[in-house]
């Protein structure tokens, strides 16, 4: 009979040792000059807790990238990107001119604060508290960015680009005017917005809007049927509907009664998945700072992300002015 302790030892699991290492650098007493990488397993649950509390990034499509930038091809619409091989037609020709987008990445930050006594509370699990304190500073920062961003310091935001009414233009996103700021409430100019986006989005489109927005937009009705166009929700985690079409509610969107300039944009209808890239890099990176914030340490969390809007025709914008 063999001997118990003469057995193979089992290899530990590298996933549980990086964790060990990382909350022992949390709660460590030392200085901590150099960054430290988040374990995998952690900044993989945070980059899904990042998601599900930024709504442009749930709609929208992430691709995880290992530079300093992601080059996206874009296919011209004058010219169909498929078709059939003939006798007459050469492969390759009459196919869709293409170019490409390059979307560079930037350096996001959070900066957590937490308390000596919570360190040393071994009852704590410090790993989750840091943890939820930088995912939803980042979530607040990365939503804000998707929509005003500057493309210089930070993603490309949508509302950043011109909107163009009546005829596109290259680069701008296309749109109505949908009456003046302070109000939504003629049903013409929904059904309108609606109709501006092509039949080939409208299986991913979804209405954006702030709450604020909503309120207004709860109490059109249809002219002819004089039911309301908004339809509430019957079931929990199912969004409401608008003409058919699910509802986001982002309160980063502009309310109905903002006037800081000549006009506002409170209503996106788009289909963000086809309209707006995300890159991002799937590390996040952790430095411990316990000197700067006394009585507190500091946890200086960084990731990479950038975005830009890749097809200006798959997003639609209801326009409000002075």
């Amino acid at each position: 009979m063999n001997n118990l302790d003469e057995r193979p030892a089992i290899p530990a699991d590298p996933s549980s040792l990086d964790i060990k290492k990382f909350i022992a650098y949390l709660k460590g007493n030392r200085n901590e000059q150099e960054e430290m990488n988040i374990p995998a397993s952690i900044s993989n649950s945070m980059a899904d807790r990042i998601q599900s509390l930024c709504p442009i990034k749930v709609l929208s499509k992430v691709t995880y990238t290992t530079g300093d930038r992601l080059e996206v091809v874009v296919e011209s619409d004058e010219k169909e990107a498929s078709g059939w091989v003939t006798n007459e037609l050469i492969r390759g020709d009459e196919l869709a001119s293409i170019s490409s987008i390059s979307i560079h990445l930037h350096q996001l930050f959070a900066k957590p604060k937490v308390a000596y006594s919570l360190l040393d509370d071994h009852s704590i699990k410090v790993e989750e508290f840091i943890k939820d304190k930088i995912t939803t500073q980042m979530a607040a920062s990365e939503n804000k960015s998707f929509l005003y961003g500057d493309g210089v310091s930070r993603p490309k935001g949508i509302l950043t680009y011109e909107v163009s009414i009546g005829d596109t233009a290259p680069k701008t996103i296309q749109g109505i005017i949908g009456g003046n700021i302070g109000e939504i409430s003629d049903y013409s100019k929904i059904v309108a917005l609606m109709e501006l986006l092509p039949s080939k989005y409208l299986s991913g489109a979804t209405w954006i809007m702030s709450r604020n927005a909503a309120s207004h937009i709860r109490t059109i009705k249809d002219e002819t049927t004089r039911k309301f166009l908004w339809q509430n929700s019957i079931a929990h985690g199912v969004p409401d509907t608008l003409l058919g079409y699910p509802v986001v509610i982002c309160d980063d969107m502009p309310k109905v009664s903002e006037d800081k300039d000549d006009q506002c944009i409170p209503v996106l209808f788009a289909n963000l998945y086809e309209g707006y890239q995300i890159a991002e890099k799937p590390t996040i990176t952790i430095l411990k700072d316990p000197y700067n914030s006394k009585p507190f340490v500091e946890f200086y969390a960084t990731k990479r992300v950038g975005g830009d809007v890749v097809n200006f025709d798959a997003i639609k914008a209801l326009v409000l002015t002075k």
